[in-house]
């Protein structure tokens, strides 16, 4: 099977994705938590200064882990230039080299761009607007990243947009408000370490790390299956039932 497509599936099924940004705590530790707790996909952002040292070493250390890179920017010439502030920002061409299996964006992306990357990676940009998302989507981007806003949400999978648009929202999700952002229309959510383990020792073990991974998964899942009932019934099922099953539009065929 196409490793885009295990990579789309997998991380549409976990509902979850783990975030790694900047923040106290130890990267080895975390992705070791993650694999523990039974992710099968993370992103894993270029906020997080070691970036340049931890991609690689996930992609050789987890090689079956899906490495979704977060942060990422669609200008080299803007990457050239913050890079002299931030050492660790990449380009798009130098994050593939990796063998990442896609690229997540707070900001907008190009069509150009989206059409470049998205026939061999997963392709996640930031939408603004209702319009920004429908351009996104057609020029070929498997979600469009939103923030909290419920009604946003709402609007971008409402009744006017015939539910055509695949949403991951990060932001605040923690599990208390999970239940309300996929009722809107989102399948899949993402919380950053920073917020799962705030308050918690900068020294807490894998162990326990993954204990906070576990409760973040077993949330979003009961919360994506209570608003998207065919989904919970097709998951782990055959691709053609799994794909028509889904409740908004996705690039992969029939």
């Amino acid at each position: 099977m196409n490793r885009l497509f295990e990579a789309y599936r997998a991380l549409h099924e976990q509902a979850f994705a783990p975030i790694f940004c900047r923040d106290e705590f130890d990267s080895r530790r975390q992705v070791e938590a993650c694999a523990a707790a039974g992710c099968k996909g993370i992103e894993y952002t270029l906020r997080k200064a070691d970036a340049r040292e931890m991609i690689p070493w996930v992609r050789k250390n987890y090689p079956n882990l899906f490495l979704i890179v977060g942060s990422t920017i669609d200008s080299d010439k803007i990457i050239r230039s913050q890079r002299r502030k931030f050492s660790q920002l990449m380009t798009l061409e130098e994050i593939s080299q990796f063998g990442v299996d896609g690229f997540i964006s707070m900001l907008g992306w190009s069509e150009k761009t989206i059409a470049r990357w998205s026939p061999t990676h997963l392709v996640i940009p930031t939408a603004g607007t209702t319009r920004e998302a429908l351009l996104q989507t057609e020029a070929g981007a498997h979600f469009q990243k939103l923030g909290g806003d419920v009604e946003f949400i709402r609007r971008c999978r409402g009744e006017a947009a015939f539910g055509y648009c695949p949403i991951f929202v990060s932001g605040g999700q923690v599990p208390k408000v999970m239940g309300d952002t996929f009722a809107a229309g989102a399948v899949l959510v993402g919380t950053g370490f920073d917020v799962m383990l705030q308050g918690r020792d900068k020294a807490i073990s894998a162990t326990d790390i993954a204990v906070e991974v576990k409760t973040y998964l077993a949330a979003a899942r009961t919360a994506r299956h209570a608003a998207h009932p065919a989904l919970a019934k097709a998951d782990g099922g055959p691709k053609e039932a799994w794909l028509a099953a889904l409740p908004h539009y996705h690039p992969f065929g029939a």
